[in-house]
């Protein structure tokens, strides 16, 4: 009978000690999906950002990738940064560049031809409940702004009627 609880209690034991151990945590990546709403010819960039998840108030640095179906010529701007989705504003200052000045990069891109290139950018300090990460290239200036391709990501609670309408944030 005393074996029997002795067994019983070991392996109670065992059952509480794999229990307490600590679980693996499966690290998730940041999702940057096409924006919602593109034109038919506007394509999604894939984006992978390093640190992930970001460190608010730190260097960011994104690797953007993409074949676009139209041309790239100079003046083309590729613009990164992070919207307030309540508020429908940018947070901090974006990030915009002549994607032709960019260091590696050959102008004219021409459509079909796959682009890469990364940027660095400081995340903002103090970031809103719901927000989203959106980086997108354009031609031209507004209000004649013909957009080439866009990614996103969403970050907390949102609904559709609160995604922004991007072009206006470029």
């Amino acid at each position: 009978m005393n074996r029997i609880f002795i067994l019983a209690f070991v392996l109670f034991a065992m059952l509480f000690a794999v229990n307490a151990a600590p679980l693996e945590l499966v690290k998730r990546e940041t999702k940057f999906s096409p924006c919602p709403g593109l034109p038919p010819d506007v394509v999604g960039l894939d984006v992978k950002m390093t640190p992930d998840p970001f460190v608010p108030g730190q260097e960011e640095t994104f690797d953007i990738k993409g074949t676009l179906k139209k041309d790239v010529v100079a003046g083309d701007l590729l613009g990164l940064g992070f919207i307030d989705l309540v508020a429908q504003a940018p947070i901090g200052i974006p990030l915009v560049v002549d994607i032709c000045t960019i260091p590696g990069v050959t102008c004219p891109i021409k459509a079909g031809t796959a682009f890469s290139t990364t940027q660095k950018y400081t995340a903002p300090k103090d970031l809103p409940q719901s927000y989203v990460i959106l980086v997108a290239m354009q031609h031209g200036t507004p209000p004649n702004v013909e957009a080439l391709a866009c990614s996103a990501a969403i970050f907390g609670p949102s609904d559709s009627s609160a995604v922004p309408d991007f072009w206006s944030f470029l």
